[in-house]
């Protein structure tokens, strides 16, 4: 084994040294992938050595297999078979192997046939046919192919072998089927397409849903470290287990003794009778490596770490990430390390976790990272008495993460909200594209805690975002997910949507028995912004209940309302909880939800709260207006959240990405030192400026018009093109600080003549004397509202669009708009509206309004530009001046580099670092 990942290590210094040792291993095409059956597998490029074990692959194959992938019985491959399979440049020959422990389980190759197509084949182990390895080798195939160039795939297939035709026709592709002398011809473009993207999403998510399936119902449990000591981790994860009622089999592994609290202990993993399905692993760290091993030879399908110490220094990383390899080596999932467990209520409970008891089961789903998150979550959920469906502490989320917690809740009937308290995202792209589709029928709450992007917890290995906070901020919120602010703000939203559901409508009314109170209730409201239609301040403060009761049945069962806040300062006297119980009966019978805020002292308040923790009929209280209101912001804001984007992404038809795609690789094929894909996925090298006519053909290739211009070096050449563009025209230096910027000389407008232009260059030329950029005559355009509108390829988002009115106060500001490509029709218009200074765009002080619409199909293009173009780093079209009736595009500048390898890109992967 170390022999192995010596050669693999070779060939990615190989790589990026760039020797003439050899082909260039592109270890940035590994990866690590989910199966349908849940398991996971290790992609990578085939590598000389893997001879042996591709002929016993070829040789495990049975014979009907080896003649459909052959058309001819091969019952063993010649050594110059083996060569030549296994030798490939990674260019016009690519191959990769699936590796399920040191077993090749599937093989995929393409070999090129001319400049822009390759002929692809596959073969998958009979044994593992049907598990998806087919269409995930195409992805990744197809990706690399994409890479070196190459538009279309070819396929000879037999008209026997149905499952191959079936891996082409359902990828989402669209495939030509002709038959030529009893062999099914196949070839088809292998540009991502819409129809492709849902298909690998949907099989991912199944994957992916399969896989915490798995690892959240199992029938059989393995306890690694359990000692006789109850204040151990094992030992409270056994005591946890055995208190919820887990009915399935139980085993223990103890070195200490051969019974423990009445159960047989084994010495050893490897004495366990198997399968398992899941493993719980309390020891070092260091010992946890052979543990993984050993439950791969007994058949163990998940594995939960709650060992810390993982990645808290170098040693600790390396450490992780071979845990990791191991862990996916042998087709296993991992949560962990550092994870508090995960439990579930309901029919078949279970409690693998340091949750202090059993939750009462209900609709919510939580999830957090770090075990002190994880923590505060349960704590803050027995406080309250939150109905739990499910509960996952991912930890490091080295492997399983918050995303596949999202993909297997999705399906699962029973959750009606989700709660997660996150401090990194590994892949944030993926993370909003499932949160928008899943947004749609379950609010989705989620906590992430000032400045865990700069003080990420040990372990979290992720890409880091080069954006600001408020970039992913508006991103969520785009995906539909309503983002709290502490762990206390989550829980209180969770606990009232579990309870009652989400409100119907927008429509609040206010409550209270005193005027004083209802009056901090208001503001409160008023400051959050919600729409109060309904109030009454003047409710008696009397011992008799039945006057709030009263008023409370008034405003509810008029159907004016949707969600009503009453304040009640407690008279002492009364039986709060009756109050609270009556009022919860008329609000489920007029469908309205109830939050309710009483002001009395500790004692009665933790005595009151203490009843409504047991009781789920009764509605959330809280101790202040502030916390009441938050609480019901977020519930509104979760009600109105499913039909933020329910479009599919707009197209243009005069888009040319063939165009686009040969302009970026001229460019870059120009400019040799601009690098290579890095491993994993990031940029190397340095980035090619493009401007000119290059930035006006690229922008061109995606229907938007750049306002024409020339660059003069004197005097003479700034008439002779100024005659050719017609007068009036602008004068500009291209020094990028001052190309925009009247106010530092470097703009000069309306220039009417060649007599004036003359003066203008010789003035120009005096007060830019330190500046030695040329000038630049451009063309007038009519007046409009300055936007500024940018695409950067974030290490972390991918592709991000942000906009913004231009000018020195929305920069400083910050009044600058976010959101990931690509754009439905009205999430386009959505970002145009977002930056406050927009309101300019409305028309405002007696101007007319702007073209909205044509800055929104700039939006569009714009966005399809960037997320066809991954080489396209960074985009600026500024000033963009949006008319009354169009805009014009006066100046743009781009930077391209090698693409990365995008964290959600048209190829299935699983999170972290490929095992190696």
């Amino acid at each position: 084994m170390a022999d192995r990942r010596d050669g693999l290590r070779s060939l990615r210094r190989r790589a990026r040294g760039g020797t003439d040792a050899g082909p260039a291993y592109p270890a940035h095409w590994e990866a690590d992938i989910a199966l349908r059956d849940g398991s996971a597998a290790h992609l990578r490029p085939i590598l000389p050595e893997d001879a042996e074990a591709l002929q016993a692959f070829h040789q495990r194959q049975s014979e009907h297999s080896r003649y459909l992938r052959f058309f001819a019985p091969m019952p063993r491959l010649s050594e110059r078979d083996l060569a030549r399979f296994t030798t490939v440049d990674h260019r016009d020959r690519v191959a990769f192997v699936v590796l399920v422990g040191k077993d090749i389980v599937a093989v995929g190759r393409y070999d090129r046939t001319s400049p822009r197509s390759a002929e692809v084949a596959f073969n998958v182990a009979d044994s593992r046919q049907g598990s998806g390895l087919g269409s995930v080798l195409l992805e990744h195939l197809a990706a690399a192919a994409r890479e070196q160039g190459i538009d279309v795939f070819t396929a000879e297939v037999l008209p026997q072998n149905t499952k191959m035709i079936k891996v082409f026709t359902e990828a989402g592709f669209d495939v030509d089927r002709t038959l030529d002398d009893g062999v099914v011809m196949v070839s088809f473009r292998i540009d991502p397409t819409a129809r492709s993207l849902a298909v690998m999403a949907e099989r991912e998510h199944r994957a992916e849903a399969r896989a915490m399936e798995r690892l959240l119902h199992p029938e059989s449990v393995l306890l690694v470290g359990v000692s006789s000591h109850r204040d151990s981790v094992g030992g409270r994860f056994l005591t946890a287990l055995e208190g919820s009622g887990y009915a399935g089999t139980v085993h223990l592994v103890s070195r200490e003794a051969l019974e423990l609290r009445g159960r047989r202990a084994w010495a050893r993993i490897s004495e366990v009778p198997g399968p398992v399905d899941l493993a719980v692993i309390a020891l070092r760290p260091e010992a946890c490596l052979d543990a993984v091993e050993e439950c791969a030879e007994i058949g163990v399908r998940s594995v939960v770490i709650p060992t810390e110490g993982f990645a808290d220094s170098e040693r600790g990383r390396s450490l992780q990430r071979e845990l990791v390899a191991r862990i996916r080596r042998h087709g296993m999932r991992l949560l962990g390390p550092g994870s508090l467990g995960m439990l579930r209520t309901g029919d078949s409970p279970l409690s693998l976790s340091l949750a202090p008891h059993m939750p009462r089961a209900g609709r919510a789903a939580l999830a957090g990272q770090s075990s002190a998150l994880s923590a505060m979550l349960l704590a803050g959920t027995d406080a309250r008495g939150i109905g739990l469906h499910e509960f996952v502490g991912v930890g490091n989320r080295a492997d399983v993460s918050l995303n596949d917690t999202l993909q297997h809740w999705e399906d699962d009937e029973e959750v009606g909200v989700i709660g997660l308290a996150l401090e990194s995202m590994g892949n944030p792209r993926k993370f909003t594209r499932i949160a928008r589709r899943l947004t749609r029928r379950t609010p989705l709450i989620v906590l992430r805690p000032p400045g865990s992007e700069s003080h990420l917890p040990p372990g979290h290995d992720v890409r880091r975002s080069t954006l600001p906070r408020r970039a992913l901020d508006q991103v969520l919120d785009s995906a539909g997910v309503v983002q709290t602010g502490g762990v206390d703000h989550l829980l209180d939203v969770v606990d009232g949507i579990e309870r009652q559901g989400l409100p119907l409508g927008p429509r609040v009314g206010i409550l209270s028995n005193t005027a004083a109170l209802g009056a901090s209730l208001r503001g409160a409201a008023d400051r959050a912004g919600l729409r109060i239609v309904a109030e009454n301040r003047s409710v008696p403060l009397s011992p008799d209940p039945r006057l709030i009761q009263r008023a409370f049945t008034t405003m509810a069962a008029l159907g004016e309302v949707d969600l009503v806040i009453a304040g009640v300062l407690d008279a002492q006297g009364e039986d709060a909880e009756e109050v609270l119980r009556q009022m919860a009966i008329v609000a489920r019978h007029s469908e309205v939800v109830l939050l309710v805020c009483v002001v009395t002292g500790s004692d009665r308040f933790d005595a009151l709260r203490g009843r409504v923790r047991v009781d789920p009929q009764l509605p959330p209280v809280h101790a202040t207006p502030f916390a009441v209101v938050r609480a019901a912001s977020g519930l509104l804001e979760a009600a109105l959240r499913p039909a933020a984007d329910d479009e599919e992404p707009a197209r243009r038809e005069d888009v040319d990405r063939v165009a686009a795609r040969e302009i970026a690789e001229r460019l870059l094929r120009d400019h040799p030192g601009a690098g290579s894909p890095s491993d994993p996925g990031g940029r190397t090298g340095a980035e090619v400026e493009v401007g000119g006519d290059d930035v006006a053909a690229l922008l061109a290739a995606y229907g938007i018009e750049l306002l024409q211009g020339r660059r003069v070096a004197d005097e003479d050449e700034a008439l002779a093109r100024a005659a050719e563009i017609g007068y009036p025209v602008a004068l500009k230096s291209t020094d990028p600080v001052l190309r925009h910027r009247a106010d530092l000389g470097g703009v000069r407008l309306g220039i009417p003549d060649a007599v004036q232009l003359r003066h203008a260059v010789q003035a120009m030329r005096t007060d830019l004397s330190y500046s030695s950029a040329p000038l630049e005559v451009q063309a007038m355009a009519p007046a409009g509202v300055p936007m500024v509108v940018r695409s950067v390829e974030d290490p972390s988002l991918g592709p991000v669009l942000s906009l913004s009115v231009a000018g020195d106060a929305t920069d400083l500001l910050d009044d600058i708009a976010y959101a990931i490509p690509p754009f439905s029709e009205a999430g386009a218009h959505r970002l145009v509206d977002a930056p406050a200074s927009a309101v300019k765009l409305r028309g405002t002080r007696g101007l007319p309004p702007a073209d909205r619409d044509a800055l929104a199909d700039l939006v569009v293009r714009v966005g399809l530009l960037a997320e066809d173009l991954p080489e396209l780093a960074f985009l600026e079209l500024y000033p963009v001046l949006v008319s009354q009736h169009g805009l014009t595009v006066v100046g743009a500048g781009a930077r391209l580099a090698p693409a990365p390898n995008r964290t959600d890109g048209a190829r299935r992967t699983l999170s972290g670092p490929p095992g190696a």
